[in-house]
């Protein structure tokens, strides 16, 4: 049962409270889950399953909503065991699509794709932040396309895909996707659809696990590269998928004008370190002091403590986790680039700790 956020023994606090944003979305909650005045709030319509660990959420959002670029991710808030948990997602759907979606596939470990694949139904409600991200297409369009896409890195090429679609974009694109085998391949019957209703695209599954006659298997080579393009140079290239296949995109690939889009594993970092003692985390804003390994991440040696700083996307792109170190050396697990010991910001998320640390948290 809901109360009303009023009863204060003091009337300054009282008086305090009075944030007519607050109220408004107080009413209104009571009138209606979805109604607010500062938080899109996205009603869960349909749900789809792709494939044995990943489904499509079609969603519904308010008036809050300010629409989106095709390519683009999006924060997503939920809460899980009583806490609030944000993660980024690339929508699936065209910009000019009645509903927006989703498409989320489970990973080992990952707390809320696994939460979300589990227990999201039709009629829930999920918090969405502002879409951002630059893998997006260029205001004039190149006569050629090269998408590269592994796993669940399909999502945002999907999104470009139909966005291309809707437009009657006239040039040629070939998709060669990668992916363990068939049958995990997500958002199959719709790529099948575009290449129906379209002719300018080719799509090439390449399966890593599970080989099947009439595919190529394998991974990204030069040679496979070479088999699907006339004339590599002349393609506008756009790559998403893990770490080792972007690094060997990017290799492969170089004199073409690449765009990536990199995600990671929950755990996985670029760089993989074993240590032998412990290095003291001080949270000036918590007055507690901590000892972490420094064989990972920040975040998840905190969060191994039971701390939860604020994230999102856990691999360096949206900047939700970003602190204030004062003092310590971190090194970047992206860049692999060792800090000054000086005051700096950091991102949790992609910070390894290489010494003693003070952070503002």
């Amino acid at each position: 049962m809901k109360t009303f956020p009023f009863i204060y023994n003091e009337p300054k606090e009282f008086l305090g409270s009075l944030q007519l944003k607050d109220w408004a979305d107080f009413l209104l909650g009571e009138i209606n889950p979805q109604f607010s005045v500062t938080t899109t709030k996205a009603k869960v319509i349909e749900v789809r399953e792709e494939t044995a660990d990943a489904k499509t959420f079609v969603l519904k959002p308010n008036w809050l909503w300010k629409g989106f670029v095709s390519g683009q991710h999006v924060p997503v808030t939920l809460e899980i065991a009583g806490r609030r948990v944000t993660r980024f997602y690339s929508l699936s759907s065209a910009p000019n699509s009645k509903y927006v979606s989703i498409t989320v596939k489970r990973q080992s470990g990952g707390l809320v794709s696994n939460f979300i694949n589990q227990n999201i139904k039709k009629g829930d409600l999920l918090e969405l932040g502002e879409p951002q991200g630059e893998f997006i297409l260029p205001k004039t369009l190149p006569s050629k396309f090269l998408f590269l896409a592994g796993g669940s890195g399909i999502t945002p090429i999907h999104s470009i895909l139909k966005q291309l679609q809707s437009i009657k974009y006239n040039g040629k694109a070939t998709l060669l996707y990668f992916v363990r085998s068939f049958e995990d391949i997500i958002l199959r019957s719709s790529l099948e659809e575009i290449t129906k209703d379209i002719g300018w695209l080719e799509i090439r599954y390449i399966f890593s696990d599970v080989p099947k006659e009439g595919y190529d298997s394998g991974f990204l080579t030069k040679e496979i590269l070479q088999k699907y393009t006339d004339d590599l140079k002349s393609y506008s290239v756009y790559v998403c998928g893990p770490a080792p296949m972007q690094t060997k995109a990017l290799s492969l690939l170089e004199g073409n004008e690449v765009k990536s889009e990199l995600f990671m594993l929950p755990g996985q970092s670029l760089l993989k370190v074993k240590k032998t003692g412990t290095v003291d985390v001080f949270l000036s804003l918590s007055h507690k002091t901590i000892q972490v390994k420094g064989e990972r991440s920040l975040l998840e040696e905190l969060e191994d403590q039971g701390i939860y700083p604020q994230s999102g996307c856990r691999m360096g792109i949206c900047h939700t986790c970003v602190c204030k170190k004062a003092a310590g050396s971190v090194t970047d697990l992206s860049k692999g680039e060792v800090s000054e010991l000086g005051e700096e910001n950091i991102q949790i998320c992609i910070s390894r700790a290489e010494s003693n640390l003070e952070l503002e948290l």
